[in-house]
């Protein structure tokens, strides 16, 4: 857990040099080692003796994902004071001669970690500072610039960076307004970078449909969303807003994009030209839904964003083919490593590809990574290695503390680390062994391609159920016949058509690249259609996805011992995956019914059209795919002018249409559910059976029902505990005129 570094003494290397004997070798350096302590200053003896860098990058982000299990919002400034603390306590432990202090100092340097990982992610939580609109929908008229064109459902719609917000209702301008809103519109006939003004039925971003589920508006306020909504007039252009030099730039890169975007659309083969497209640009609104399931299901679904795959084969490509280049210029290659400057190329185009795709934080991971390995060949330095991940881990959870528990990061840097640690045992064992020979490069090739698959697989597959419950069957098939096509053909041609843009040559590498593709599609669809090609899982608690995110770093870079103990968190998580309880009724946020029949093959609902996401999430939670729906109205539920009653798993529950009703529902029910009015206080406190009315579903938002023998269990999707973070509801800082008259 932690190792000792000194400054090199002449001596020490001396003694070294003149001795085989390793005790005489470690009581030497010791002294040399106290020496040093002694005469450094207190500040820069923490540097002497550290925890080493894998085992600090892990606290600190234990830290963050304990920042986001927090059923409160902390204060950056006492985390702030208790660093401060911990840091001094680390030099008063430090400056000691004692061996002893020695597991102290490194059990407070680990808390000092985890604490700075708290504090970090307070701290830009708080800096974020995203303004919500009112959680009611009303009209605002906007007027900003589109920054992008995104896919929704059967239409379009705009993201608009803000400039101006106004309230039609009280006739006031938003002082405190989003950086950004979401608006599905009409989007033919505008193009991104253009300023519009539309007004638009808008709201603030919803919280979880489900409990313990994803939570848009969390996602929302780090990424400066305020509102989501629709318009309900036509847009108008006006004249662009006076802006800084980086909105201008974002504003031309934007433009940028999709520009090139329409132009390799237009000579793209129709079939392929979406992916074409959101590969080479990272714009996925021309992807038909239908290809985009194939691929997720057949487990190449990493192929849709832009990720450390995509950056690694294009910027790795570009090395390549530059250090080819510059070996053959003898005068150059005789006298300087050509790999250094074939790095740069590597920077270079890795830079533009992080540009030209947008930036996202999936990209912007793949490009620290691409970084470090570059500069690593330019320090003469190991490349790949599990400090490399580490280090690109640290610095994209030290500017997106809120990507930890996204799947994109938890997923590519399981890969990346599993397969480093698992080439490294590889080299060990003799295994990876130069043979020439096109016949034996064919075949290492086709081995580490293999090896490749089935290690990032089986890495990622656990954090792939944990999010999405299900796992592809057959991603490895699937991922050994397609990825020789992706590596060998698609990618190489992608780096052909970027070269060929600038001279109106894209043509035919686009029609190659488009090949590979279509080659990939009859692959996936090939795939997907295997009998029982998705398995459904139950969902879990979040608490079991740090036990097993934990299991699993523990299994790849612990010691032996502790590799033990992450085997058996996975297994524990494994156990709570297949034991899982799940809900037996569902009530959305808007009253809305849904329970299971016995054999949870069909779904109870009162209409079936209404409450499609959340039942879907429903659903897909409880592990379940092919279910069919049916009204209760419809012979189960015995209804009359004042309630409909039916049984959940030995529970009665009544659904009333007036409050007048809950009191003769309260003697035969377990749970009464009033959709349309509010239940008055003096019947809460009469009726002993659980009650849910208007006033609940607002606070507590969609709730999910647990029924056996013993009673009812109820679990919220808008508790307490989330109420008070700042995604729930936003910064309200100057927000009052939304809800008071102008005087």
């Amino acid at each position: 857990m932690y190792r000792l570094d000194c400054v090199s003494h002449k001596e020490s290397k001396i003694h070294r040099g003149n001795t085989q004997n390793w005790r005489e070798i470690f009581e030497f350096e010791f002294g040399v080692l106290k020496k040093t302590f002694r005469n450094r200053p207190p500040w820069r003896n923490i540097f002497a003796l550290s925890v080493s860098f894998e085992s600090a990058i892990i606290s600190f982000a234990l830290g963050i994902g304990l920042y986001f299990g927090l059923p409160f919002e902390p204060d950056w400034r006492i985390l702030a004071i208790l660093l401060s603390v911990i840091g001094g306590l680390l030099l008063i432990v430090q400056r000691s001669e004692k061996r002893r202090y020695s597991q102290i100092f490194v059990g407070m340097a680990l808390g000092f970690c985890l604490v700075f990982g708290v504090f970090r992610a307070a701290i830009h939580t708080d800096m974020t500072n995203t303004p919500f609109l009112s959680s009611e929908k009303q009209i605002y008229q906007i007027t900003g610039w589109i920054e992008a064109i995104e896919k929704s459902g059967t239409g379009f719609r705009w993201q608009l960076r803000v400039n101006e917000i106004e309230h039609i209702r009280y006739n006031k301008k938003i002082e405190n307004k989003p950086l950004r809103v979401r608006v599905k519109a009409k989007t033919e006939g505008f193009q991104v970078g253009e300023t519009i003004t539309i007004r638009a039925f808008m709201s603030a971003p919803p919280g979880p449909v489900v409990p313990d589920g994803y939570d848009p508006a969390r996602r929302a306020y780090f990424q400066g969303f305020g509102a989501y909504g629709f318009a309900v007039s036509t847009a108008i252009r006006v004249e662009a807003y006076p802006s800084g030099r980086m909105e201008a730039l974002s504003k031309h890169l934007a433009r940028f994009r999709y520009n090139l975007a329409h132009k390799i659309l237009a000579q793209s083969p129709e079939k392929t030209a979406g992916l074409q497209v959101a590969l080479l640009t990272g714009v996925r609104t021309y992807i038909p839904k239908e290809q985009t399931e194939a691929l997720r299901i057949a487990g190449l679904a990493h192929m849709l964003a832009i990720s450390g795959l995509h950056m690694g084969l294009l910027a790795g490509s570009g090395y390549y083919l530059a250090t080819l280049g510059l070996a053959v210029i003898a005068p150059l290659s005789s006298r300087y490593d050509v790999r250094k400057f074939a790095a740069w190329v590597g920077i270079l185009m890795a830079t533009g590809y992080l540009l030209l795709s947008g930036a996202g934080v999936s990209t912007q991971r793949a490009y620290i990574m691409a970084i470090i390995v570059f500069a690593a060949v330019l320090l003469d330095r190991r490349a790949i290695s599990l400090r490399s991940v580490a280090f690109a881990a640290w610095i994209t959870l030290f500017l997106h503390p809120e990507s930890l528990t996204s799947a994109g990061f938890q997923m590519s840097f399981a890969a990346a680390t599993a397969l480093v640690c698992f080439y490294t045992y590889w080299r060990q064992l003799g295994f990876e062994r130069y043979e020439r020979g096109f016949i034996a490069r064919v075949r290492r090739n086709f081995i580490g391609i293999t090896l490749t698959s089935i290690v990032a697989g089986a890495a990622t597959a656990g954090f792939a159920a944990l999010q999405f419950n299900r796992i592809a069957r057959y991603s490895l098939l699937g991922n050994l016949l397609a990825m020789p096509i992706f590596t060998a053909v698609v990618m190489p041609a992608a780096l052909l058509v970027l070269c060929a843009l600038p001279f109106g040559l894209e043509k035919y590498p686009l029609w190659l690249m488009g090949q590979g593709i279509d080659l990939i599609f009859i692959i996936s669809k090939w795939v997907a259609g295997l009998n029982g090609s998705v398995i459904y899982l139950s969902s879990v608690p979040k608490p079991v996805m740090a036990l097993f995110a934990m299991g699993f770093t523990a299994l790849c870079i612990a010691r032996p011992f502790f590799k033990g103990i992450g085997v058996v968190g996975i297994l524990v998580c494994i156990g709570f995956i297949v034991f899982a309880k799940t809900p037996n009724m569902r009530v959305s946020d808007t009253g809305k019914i849904a329970f299971w029949n016995s054999t949870q093959t069909k779904l109870w609902v009162e209409r079936i059209r209404t409450d499609r996401y959340g039942r879907e999430q429903f659903i897909q939670r409880a592990g379940r795919n092919d279910v069919k729906f049916s009204k209760y109205t419809d012979g189960l539920a015995l209804c009359d002018g004042q309630a409909c009653r039916f049984d959940v798993n030995g529970q009665r529950v009544s659904i009333v249409k007036t409050p007048e009703s809950v009191v003769q529902e309260c003697t035969n029910a377990d749970l009464i559910i009033l959709t349309v009015r509010n239940i008055g206080p003096v019947i809460r406190r009469k009726c002993a059976a659980k009650l849910l009315d208007r006033t609940d579903f607002k606070s507590m938002g969609a709730i999910d029902i647990y029924a056996n023998t013993s009673g009812l269990v109820l679990k919220q999707s808008n508790p307490k505990s989330r109420q008070t973070r700042p995604w729930s509801s936003g910064s309200q800082k100057n927000f009052k005129l939304n809800f008071a008259y102008p005087r």
